[in-house]
């Protein structure tokens, strides 16, 4: 049977299993060029259909059930991927629902809890009649029975399968000044946004996240959060006029962990494995933390964890329901999209990765080209850019040719075998983590190393990826560095590469001047 996951909305992706195994998975954003793209996927449809021109079912989720309803089935039916609209079913009860899913079966938990913490999640009716968005949500798999007497107000049993929620906090549309407390669990990552939104980088958060590393503890600041009309229609009322923008961003990322780590330890002990998602989970230096302070815990965060994810989701909640097992593919690799034909003729000659290694042993810049692309937003040695990371100012070198901000960290690959001699983490293959450097790698390896310490890293083994392997083992042979630095292969305001004639049309647009295409073994180079 094949079934067709489609996310909708925010992030849109299309997903599509053949016979419970995953054969097709690509986001919108990587076709229409269009950063986030929010809205039906079109151009992964159309790739869908030169796949598979016909589906047994299709399900869809996202925001909002007209828009969808109005939309998926008509689009559906004029590729005539299906031959009828009651083969298309939208889910609709719990967007969190759609994260809790996706990053339990990857987990490859028994059993867990789960927090989902996003923006904003599906849309409620609130007890008093106006609407509400989830904000906050934790869910639990087969947690013991003894909790079940102490969560009986707030758990309730509906037909999803394995996940169930315990805890839903959510959002009112309405304005309000009385909900919004600091002490509270409430919106922490529409607010993560709002203040994003405030510097101007409307769904940039990891710019805020990047900044704060600058701030330090300001009680005026504290004090103007402390009143609940900061948080007033959601965003930072004009009234609050804040110079110290370091120091708002490190504030903001100050209140959004310790409002985390609250409501991780209030669940925590319902079962010792955690699953993090929704679009929060993309904070690496939280997830640091929360790994380091939740020694106790087993903790996974999910790194398709935004809603790019979700149409996998769909897929995975229809089969679990419909066969009632779990025996279809679990998603444990980020490398899922589409591999495409070369075609490249001009600029290009044949090469090694040894080549490779000398030019980045003179401190130039290469983009790794190979396979499928990555899924989610990190680039992990499929559709790169790599640095030699002793470059004193090389930090600066990289942002500007991307056109970023100077304040923004750039990520490293690291050898797995000597990632714990260099940072304070042994693994990490999806970049889910700032770990904190260690003495000879801001001494050796300074590019990397952000202004608090710390890096986000890819541990990087043999069968992970090979090519990305080998090259970092020559490197460290030539080098004694088993580090490159390692950021995503586009520019600013762009998606990652899709293809090998997007690779060419970055280069084209930049200062950048070579991409290895590790597959064909050629080097394209442009002076």
């Amino acid at each position: 049977m094949k079934v067709l996951g489609i996310q909708v909305g925010h992030n849109s992706s299309v997903c599509l299993y053949d016979d419970n195994k995953l054969i097709y998975y690509n986001q919108e954003e990587r076709l229409s060029k269009l950063k986030k793209f929010g809205g039906l996927p079109t151009c992964c449809l159309e790739q869908v259909k030169n796949i598979s021109p016909k589906v047994d079912v299709a399900i869809a989720t996202g925001y909002d059930p007209i828009y969808i309803s109005s939309l998926v089935a008509d689009q559906l039916y004029k590729l005539k991927i299906i031959e009828k609209y009651k083969l298309v079913y939208f889910l609709f009860n719990s967007h969190h629902l759609m994260h809790a899913t996706k990053s339990y079966f990857s987990s490859g938990f028994k059993d867990a809890t789960i927090f989902v913490i996003d923006g904003r999640g599906s849309q409620y009716i609130m007890n008093d009649g106006t609407t509400g968005y989830e904000t906050s949500s934790v869910f639990t798999i087969n947690y013991p029975n003894e909790f079940k007497t102490i969560f009986k107000t707030i758990y309730k049993k509906i037909e999803t399968g394995k996940v169930h929620p315990v805890f839903e906090n959510k959002l009112p549309t309405i304005d309000s000044d009385t909900i919004f407390k600091i002490q509270s669990f409430h919106d922490l990552g529409h607010f993560y946004s709002a203040v994003s939104t405030y510097f101007g980088w409307n769904n940039e958060e990891g710019k805020l996240m990047g900044l704060s590393a600058y701030g330090k503890s300001n009680s005026k600041i504290k004090k103007m959060m402390s009143q609940n009309d900061f948080f007033e229609k959601h965003s930072i009322n004009n009234k609050y006029i804040i110079n110290e923008k370091e120091d708002l961003a490190f504030e903001t990322q100050n209140y959004f962990e310790n409002n985390f780590f609250k409501l991780i330890d209030k669940y925590k002990d319902l079962n010792k494995n955690i699953i993090i998602s929704g679009g929060t989970g993309l904070n690496v230096v939280n997830n640091y933390k929360l790994k380091k302070y939740f020694k106790d815990n087993n903790i996974y965060v999910d790194p398709l964890c935004g809603d790019e994810g979700n149409s996998i989701a769909a897929c995975q909640h229809y089969l679990y329901r419909s066969q009632k097992n779990d025996n279809f593919e679990k998603v444990k690799s980020l490398y899922l999209g589409p591999t495409y034909d070369f075609k490249i003729t001009e600029n290009i000659k044949n090469s090694s990765t040894e080549e490779v290694v000398q030019l980045l042993t003179k401190n130039e810049i290469v983009a790794l080209y190979q396979n499928k692309a990555e899924a989610g937003p990190r680039a992990l040695g499929n559709r790169s850019l790599l640095m030699n990371p002793s470059i004193v100012n090389g930090k600066n070198i990289m942002n500007t040719l991307k056109g970023r901000e100077f304040f923004r960290p750039l990520a490293c690959c690291v050898l797995e075998e000597y990632a714990n001699e260099w940072f304070d983490m042994d693994y990490s293959p999806d970049m889910m983590y700032a770990a904190q450097a260690k003495d000879k790698t801001k001494k050796l390896a300074p590019s990397i190393v952000h202004v608090d310490n710390t890096c986000r890293i890819q541990t990087v083994n043999k069968n992970q990826n090979p090519k990305l392997y080998e090259i970092l083992h020559l490197f460290n042979k030539q080098t004694n560095i088993p580090i490159l630095m390692n950021t995503s292969f586009n520019l600013k305001g762009q998606p990652i590469v899709e293809t090998p004639e997007d690779a060419v049309s970055v280069l084209k647009d930049s200062k950048f001047k070579y991409v290895f295409f590790a597959n064909e073994d050629k080097l394209l180079t442009i002076c």
